[in-house]
Parts: structure tokens; C-alpha cells; sequence
């Protein structure tokens, strides 16, 4: 009798043989327990694992079989046994360490997984070999565990055969199970669908009938019952897969992922570009795209066009756009409220009215022209900023206003009412080089910087500065002088003489009143009914005559 007590479980179980070349894989889980309160001596446990093909073998590679050791409360921390899988003869050991005692009460799990089960159902025998104490001596104890191993029988593994398929012709459906069954395939729609499978090289096998293809994915419900529904039914699903779905319509509210849409009858395709998307047609080549209404925020085309053929077109040139007409290259119209542009490159700018102003661009710059004609036309404004005017003429806006010609000779300044009325210039201040007028009229002060010339009459030298008068001087008020004043002809006062500072007189001196000759505050000489005073020495140098 063995001194530990040991217990086999399968998972499956119990396992599935696998038919119609699939593979299924079991694992084996030997349980090694000490049914007593004291410890057990122990040396080593071996189990020896039957394999081939026979229906008396657990797995015909052993080389797949992974071992070990798990809940382990038999050895103490630190005294875990040795575990040793000999995969070419099949047999595990596992080894105590010296001096290592099977606790009371203590298990262990001896695992062996990971292996594909036989081909043959059938009992598979474990053979045990236990080394323990017996006394003083050792003593090997035999144990033979049991496993079962069968065919299904219920149905499993349904699936696609190709669960990404292209179209629904492709759709074909595998599953692995018992011939007693009655089998039944629900569709995406309808009720379930009695059928007579077909068995495959790897199983059953079924696909829709002609009409019933899916056109989009679709889910299938394998129903599975005995002949005589004295068991309950088996229920299995899959899921195909069609690369170019159908849809009467998509309702999206985390979005769709495709690389592409198609339409079902007429092929057009949008594809999804890094950039965005991109219509195609039937042929493939680039598409057309129609809609009420369009909200983009770039658009990038060769050019667009309204919808008939005769409709205006916009090209897009490196240079810009160009706006066209019909179904040739004939240049369009733009018509607009309002137009915002850096620059207008035109032969002419007219208004929508064809019998109203138009401007017109020579190359010398800019013409106005009027009444959709060749006649020029009028500027108005409230600022001009140019550089410079030509023009035969310029008047304020209404006709009541002055203006002004510009002749060969300069400038003409009129009045606006009557027939060309000289017209007054105002300005606070004008700087020219020569004034020819009829006459003048100075409302304050008069100032000469270069001189005054009046022809014939007077004229101003410099160096020194003198006033030459060449004529008559008349003066109604005083006339002073503080420096020398010198006169070469007659000099005639009607009122008094009266010059301070040395007078030098060459020739006569006719004094119609009194003639005075004053030194400062006294006086020296004067005149007065008809005689003459002398105030101090007199001195003549030369003859002296007197009448009386």
C-alpha cells in the first residue's frame, strides 16, 4: 500500500480525441496528498506516461509536455522537490531533496499540460512509482491511475471558414461534431434554417443557398438538438466578415473605418487618403462629386464650373485664377457686391449699366470716360493724392465756382460766374520769382527782400543800399532820413526842411519861408521877413555883397 494517497484530473474532461485532423490539447493534473497527521518519508515519486497513437496513449509527442509542480505545501520553504520530464521516455520525476520530510496534511500538484491529445478514444493507465520509508528500509509502492479519453459529443469549433471573405458567395461555414445531432442554421434574418450539412475533410460544412448570400457581416447561430429532443440544444455563433459591405443605410456614432466606400449599383468610390478623400468613378479615374450644398475650408481643383456645359468656369493658373465662359476659353464676367483685392489686372472698369462711366488703362496711366462712350468722363472725389495733374482745366464742383486754366504761359485764376472774369488768388504767403500785374493792393506791410523796381520811376540798389527815384518825389507827410540823403537835381518842400547832421548843398538854395540853421539846442543862423540872423562870428571867404 502506497504511504501517499494520489488522485488524477483532465481538463477537458474527459479529454477530447480530436477528429478529422484537428488537434486538441489536454492537461493532467495528479494530485499527491498525505492522508495522515504524521510525516512521511519519502525519496522520490515516478510516473510513467503512456505515448503513440494507440487509444491507450495520452499524446503521441511527449516532446510538447511542460511539467512542474504547483500548490505545494508537502515540503517546506526552501526544500522544494526536483522535478525532471524525460521526453523520450515519458516519464516524470520528481525527487525529494536530503533529509526532506512529506508534511502531515501536505499536497502537492503534479502537472503535465500543454500536449496534444492521441488520435484513439480510449482508457489511458498512469503508472506511479512511489519511493518511500518502510521502517529502516525503503520501499517502492506501485500506483496505477486511470484517464478517459473520447469523442465528442456535442457540437464545437464553429467557424468560418475564411472569416474576411470578398463577397457573400465566399461565405463558407465549418464545425466539428457528432453525426446524431440535428443541425439548424439561423441566419442574420428569418427564422432558424433546417439543413443537411455536408461533412468536409475537416468536419461539417455548410454554405448559404443561392440568393442568401450576406451582403454585409453577418452572424450565423449553429442550433444543434438530439433526433428526439430528449436533451437540451446546442447553441454555437460566428461572424463572417465582407471586405465591400452593402448597406440601405449606416447610422454612425463613433464614426466608420474603411479604406474605401463603394456604391452598390453605379461604382462610384470614395477613397480615404492621408489627406482626406478622393472620388473615383467606375473606370477609377477621378470622379464628380454633386451636392446642394458644399461647406469646405480649402478646395483644390484644376478649375470649377456650374453644372450645363455653357456654364461659366474658374481656372486656376499659377498666377492666380481665370474666370471664363461656355465651353471654350473665352474670358467671363465676375459680378459681385463686393470685391477685396491687392491688385486689378484690366483693359477697363466699367459699371453694370453699359451706358454709364467706364475707366480705361493705357499705358500712360488712367482715362475717364462717360455715357459707355468715348467721351471723357469726371472724377469725384473727396481727396486726391497724386503726384502730379494734367489737365486744360480745374473748377470747384458746383459752376457758380472759381477756376482755373492753365495756358502755355502758366495759370489763368477766373471767377465762375460771367464770361472768363478775372478771378482773386487768397493765400497766406506766395513765393515767386517775378509778379507782373496792372495793380496792387498791400492790406498791411509790404517787405523786399531782393528790391523794388518801377520802370522809369524808382528803383533800390544795394551796396550801400539807396533809394533812386527817377522823376518827381512827392511826399503829402514827412520825409526822414538817418543818414546822408543826396540830390542831384531840385529839392522842393512844401512844408519844412529840417535836416539834422551835416548839409552839404551844391548849388542854390531857394527857401519860399524861413531857413534855419540850428547846433544842436541854439541856433546859428536863420531867416525871417526877409532878413538874415546871425547868432555868432561870421566868416566869408571870398566877396561879400550887399544891396543896401
Amino acid at each position: 500500500m502506497a504511504s501517499l494517497h494520489y488522485e488524477i484530473l483532465t481538463d477537458p474532461a474527459p479529454l477530447q480525441v480530436p477528429v478529422a485532423g484537428e488537434e486538441r490539447q489536454g492537461s493532467v493534473c495528479i494530485v499527491v496528498s498525505n492522508p495522515t497527521m504524521d510525516e512521511v518519508i519519502w525519496y522520490s515519486i515516478e510516473v510513467r506516461v503512456p505515448c503513440g497513437q494507440a487509444d491507450g496513449d495520452l499524446t503521441a509527442n511527449p516532446k510538447t509536455i511542460s511539467a512542474r509542480v504547483e500548490r505545494n505545501t508537502a515540503t517546506k520553504q526552501g526544500e522544494e522537490p526536483i522535478v525532471a520530464w524525460d521526453d523520450n521516455t515519458g516519464v516524470l520525476t520528481v525527487t525529494a531533496r536530503p533529509n526532506t520530510l512529506f508534511q502531515e496534511a501536505g499536497s502537492m500538484a503534479l502537472v503535465l499540460d500543454g500536449f496534444p491529445v492521441s488520435g484513439a478514444a480510449g482508457l489511458v493507465l498512469l503508472h506511479v512509482l512511489e519511493r518511500a520509508a518502510n521502517g529502516a528500509r525503503v520501499q517502492k509502492n506501485p500506483v496505477t491511475l486511470s484517464l478517459l479519453k473520447q469523442l465528442p459529443k456535442v457540437p464545437r469549433n464553429f467557424r468560418a471558414k475564411q472569416s474576411l471573405v470578398a463577397t457573400g458567395q465566399d461565405v463558407t461555414l465549418q464545425w466539428d461534431g457528432p453525426d446524431t445531432l440535428v443541425y439548424r442554421i439561423q441566419g442574420p434574418d428569418g427564422p432558424p434554417e433546417t439543413v443537411t450539412p455536408t461533412p468536409g475533410a475537416t468536419g461539417w460544412q455548410w454554405s448559404p443557398a443561392a440568393g442568401q448570400e450576406p451582403k454585409r457581416d453577418a452572424t450565423y447561430t449553429l442550433i444543434a438538438t438530439s433526433p428526439g429532443g430528449q436533451q437540451s440544444g446546442y447553441f454555437l455563433t460566428t461572424t463572417v466578415h465582407l471586405r465591400s459591405p452593402e448597406f440601405e443605410g449606416v447610422t454612425a456614432t463613433d464614426g466608420i473605418h474603411s479604406p474605401w466606400v463603394e456604391g452598390t449599383t453605379d461604382r462610384g468610390r470614395i477613397a480615404f487618403t492621408t489627406q482626406g478623400a478622393r472620388i473615383r468613378d467606375a473606370a477609377d479615374d477621378l470622379g464628380t462629386l454633386f451636392a446642394a450644398t458644399t461647406d469646405v475650408e480649402t478646395v483644390t481643383a484644376a478649375w470649377v464650373r456650374g453644372r450645363g456645359s455653357d456654364a461659366g468656369w474658374i481656372g486656376f493658373p499659377s498666377d492666380g485664377i481665370r474666370v471664363g465662359r461656355g465651353s471654350g476659353s473665352d474670358l467671363g464676367t465676375v459680378t459681385a457686391d463686393r470685391i477685396s483685392v491687392t491688385g486689378i489686372n484690366t483693359q477697363w472698369v466699367g459699371d453694370r449699366d453699359a451706358g454709364k462711366g467706364w475707366v480705361e488703362f493705357p499705358q500712360s496711366g488712367v482715362n475717364v470716360r462717360k455715357d459707355g462712350k468715348q467721351d471723357w468722363g469726371t472724377v469725384a472725389a473727396d481727396l486726391a493724392d497724386l503726384n502730379g495733374i494734367n489737365t486744360k482745366w480745374v473748377q470747384g464742383r458746383t459752376a457758380a465756382d472759381g477756376w482755373i486754366e492753365f495756358p502755355a504761359s502758366g495759370m489763368n485764376v477766373f471767377q465762375g460766374a460771367g464770361s472768363r472774369q478775372w478771378g482773386t488768388v487768397a493765400a497766406d504767403k506766395a513765393d515767386l520769382n517775378d509778379v507782373v500785374t496792372h495793380r496792387a493792393q498791400v492790406k498791411e506791410r509790404l517787405t523786399l527782400q531782393g528790391g523794388l523796381s518801377v520802370d522809369n520811376v524808382l528803383e533800390t540798389q544795394d551796396g550801400p543800399p539807396r533809394l533812386i527815384v527817377h522823376g518827381r518825389l512827392d511826399a503829402e507827410g514827412e520825409v526822414k532820413a538817418d543818414h546822408t540823403v543826396t540830390v542831384t537835381g531840385d529839392l522842393t518842400t512844401l512844408g519844412m526842411l529840417r535836416v539834422q547832421g551835416e548839409s552839404r548843398l551844391q548849388g542854390k538854395v531857394n527857401a519860399g519861408a524861413h531857413l534855419s540853421v540850428r547846433n544842436a539846442g541854439d541856433w546859428i543862423m536863420h531867416t525871417n521877413d526877409g532878413k538874415v540872423a546871425i547868432n555868432g562870428d561870421l566868416r566869408v571867404h571870398g566877396a561879400f555883397r550887399s544891396d543896401s
